[in-house]
């Protein structure tokens, strides 16, 4: 059209010299044209961008809100907060050891965090989650997410050189309303999720700051941050690789400097990579099971899932099954997944004559997520919804570009408007409802065993959650299904119905079948077999057959010489075969290994104390429980009990006295009492004492204690009954 004037002419020479090469900044550093860079949108005035964040915000926070009046889900909640061990006993040094692996994850600033919380958060009903509140959890969780879906933002509308405020924006509002974030924010045990998110976008921002004014402090800014979200999370480490595709998006060169910069952080993702995959073994969280050739596939399976998922969020899950049998060969269609997935990249990579946008949003999502995915199989679950929380920022890129494109197109602005907000609806919508099921422990696993009905963990967990609610009927229920319905379930249902039969039913044939169908299942070695034979070692104990647990036990014990709890099983059996002194070696054998183990301490107690005589060595075992558990009642009545057979009675009196001033509804405490009162000759208080014994559901005959009642009456203390 003659008379418009070229939109190009302008940009050429900003970034050409008059020799026609690339310009430099005052920085040093070389720029090339960034065509299409996500719009040309001016960039807003400051009032407005607040505005447009708390839009933003706003439709998070409404999409989220459900998940305030949430529980805990035992899904590792209960590991992680109001049983976590860290938490009680916290030790700075040792929570950011390097060997400080817990629930097969080192992430020392998440513990810290965690325990922070602990400090401030008001306790709830001591009863209940150990009175840990869970609003206050899952507000912090929410409030990290608000501050990620800003961060967003910024990193977005920083990247564009402050040019791009609705990709920015759309990324951001895609970022904090799509569904399949719901996992990292409604789950208070992905509270590493939102924390290394938070850390890992602002070294992001700083980097992309620092492309735009070489100024080294803000690398350095970046490389600390850096080092913070790897401490919070493993899945750190791909921010090197973003560094790079920072890089290439802003037309940088990658000369020495560019490279040289970068040393530090690599090194860094690659230290905790390897400490990443070391926490995964020392948990036995890498499923050498399921390790294979298959596993190429699964890792395209997994690929392909998660983007079929960005664009159709239904039918999600708190975990997701292998599609097939992983001990099979695979199905014919999952061979073509891996050409269906390079399908798209090339689909992708041919788009790079027209921008570089969808390359670079692409690539985004592909090095963010690319550790997350099965090609090394980690537990049972090939999909993970929380493993998108940031890959899935290049894929919201994208969609913002788009918007940015066709939004200032006349005949296509109001479409792409309307398009957008009944995308925005329908993600608040799916998310709001999603957050919901997060509840309890019942929506979440009874959710997953509708989307898959024949998966046996959901079965599993809700088997355990009746139990602990006492339903012993629906517990077996899903016990049962968790062992049948799955064709091809792993020896972990049955180990767990087994322990079900043997803790609550008493049924201890039934168990034991349980735990010899897992020997026939589980590698010969494996930790799962090993806890299967102490499991039938304690069915036997309590069955009282003592020579097979005898027989099993030894097993274990010869599999892995350096468990406790087999030398303390082995300890009741010999006790049971009446074989004292090899009971004593035992027990001692799992003090040595494990010097806290109480129970332990305490089974040599009553064996010294009821098998051998030895009352002072039964009193100094007693003893030492209490050290480890202070408060523990029951050897706190045996070592009185202790007392009270060597004739120490002023000392057995003052231990039972203590223990019914603690518990003054247990008849027992008052009947041990009494007889300590008859050897002292003080009848009042023996007949007092056996009194209250008997009103309590002590079982103590009518002869005796009118026996008692005599002796009482011609007391001669004279004191009345």
């Amino acid at each position: 059209m003659q008379g418009t004037k070229n939109p190009m002419k302008n940009i050429t020479k900003s970034v050409y010299n008059k020799r026609g090469k690339p310009a430099s900044n005052n920085n040093g550093f070389q720029v090339k044209p960034v065509v299409n860079v996500g719009g040309t949108d001016e960039p807003l005035p400051f009032k407005k961008e607040l505005v447009l964040l708390f839009v933003i915000l706003s439709a998070t926070l409404v999409a989220f809100l459900p998940s305030l009046g949430n529980g805990f889900v035992f899904w590792d909640d209960p590991e992680y907060v109001y049983e976590n061990p860290f938490l009680k006993d916290f030790n700075f040094a040792g929570v950011f050891s390097f060997s400080a692996f817990y629930m097969g994850n080192y992430h020392p600033l998440t513990i810290t965090w965690l325990y922070l919380e602990t400090l401030l958060f008001p306790k709830g009903d001591p009863i209940i989650y150990n009175g840990f509140e869970p609003f206050w959890f899952h507000l912090n969780n929410l409030l990290l997410h608000l501050l990620n879906t800003v961060l967003v933002f910024y990193v977005i509308y920083e990247l564009l050189e402050r040019k791009g405020w609705k990709t920015a924006a759309v990324t951001a509002l895609f970022f904090g309303i799509h569904p399949m974030h719901v996992e990292s924010v409604a789950w208070v045990s992905e509270l590493k999720d939102v924390l290394y998110t938070a850390f890992y976008l602002g070294a992001a921002w700083f980097y992309i700051r620092y492309l735009g004014n070489k100024n080294f402090k803000l690398v350095a800014a970046s490389f600390f941050l850096f080092l913070l979200s790897c401490l919070a999370k493993g899945q750190a480490v791909t921010l090197p690789l973003l560094l790079l595709l920072f890089d290439y998006f802003r037309g940088r060169k990658y000369d020495k400097i560019a490279l040289f910069e970068k040393v530090p952080f690599f090194a860094v993702s690659i230290i905790f990579g390897l400490v990443a995959i070391q926490a995964q073994a020392a948990g036995a969280t890498i499923n050498q099971h399921y390790y294979s050739l298959n596993s190429f596939f699964y890792g395209f399976y997994g690929l392909l899932t998660y983007l079929w998922k960005f664009l159709l969020p239904i039918n999600l899950s708190g975990s997701y099954p292998y599609p097939v049998n992983p001990f099979k060969p695979l199905p014919e269609y999952f061979y073509l997944i891996p050409v269906i997935v390079s399908a798209i990249i090339f689909a992708v990579y041919k788009t790079l004559k027209y921008s570089k946008n969808l390359l670079f949003g692409f690539l985004f999502f592909m090095l963010a997520i690319s550790v997350t995915l099965r090609f090394l199989p980690l537990g049972d679950s090939v999909v993970a919804e929380r493993y998108t929380y940031i890959p899935y920022i290049g894929l919201f890129f994208i969609v913002g570009c788009l918007y940015s494109k066709y939004s200032v197109i006349p005949r296509w602005s109001k479409a792409a408007g309307i398009v957008l907000v009944l995308v925005t609806m329908v993600f608040a919508t799916l998310t709001w409802q999603r957050t919901k099921v997060w509840k309890d422990s019942f929506s979440f696993w009874g959710n997953v065993s509708e989307t898959y009905p024949d998966y046996w963990r959901s079965y599993n967990c809700l088997g355990q959650e009746y139990t602990k609610a006492g339903n012993y009927s629906k517990a077996l229920e899903n016990f049962n299904n968790a062992c049948e319905r799955d064709q091809w379930a792993p020896p972990d249902p049955f180990n767990y119905r087994g322990a079900f039969y043997v803790d609550y039913l008493k049924e201890y044939d039934k168990g034991i079948a349980d735990f010899r169908k897992v020997l026939s299942l589980a590698e010969k070695n494996g930790p799962l077999q090993l806890e299967a034979r102490k499991n039938l070692g304690l069915a036997y104990n309590k069955k009282g057959d003592f020579v097979n647990a005898l027989i099993v036990l030894d097993e274990a014990i010869r599999i892995d010489p350096e468990q406790p709890v087999s030398y303390f099983l082995k300890g009741i059996a010999l006790t049971g075969l009446k074989k004292y002194a090899d009971a004593e070696t035992a027990f001692t054998s799992a003090i040595k290994r494990s010097p806290g183990f109480a129970d332990a301490w305490f089974r040599r107690g009553i064996l010294y104390t009821d098998n051998m005589g030895e009352y002072d060595k039964g009193i100094a075992d007693f003893r030492e429980v209490l050290k480890i558990q202070p408060g523990d009642k029951k050897a706190s009545v045996n070592m009185g009990i202790c007392y009270f057979k060597k004739n120490m009675l002023n000392e057995a009196i003052e231990i039972f006295t203590r223990e019914i001033n603690a518990d003054p509804g247990d008849g027992m405490l008052f009947y041990l009492r009494s007889l300590a009162y008859i050897k002292e000759n003080k009848f009042v208080q023996a007949f007092n004492d056996m009194t209250r014994a008997k009103q309590l559901g002590i079982k103590i005959p009518d002869r005796d204690l009118d026996d008692i009642g005599k002796k009482a009456k011609s007391d001669s203390s004279g004191r009345s009954i």
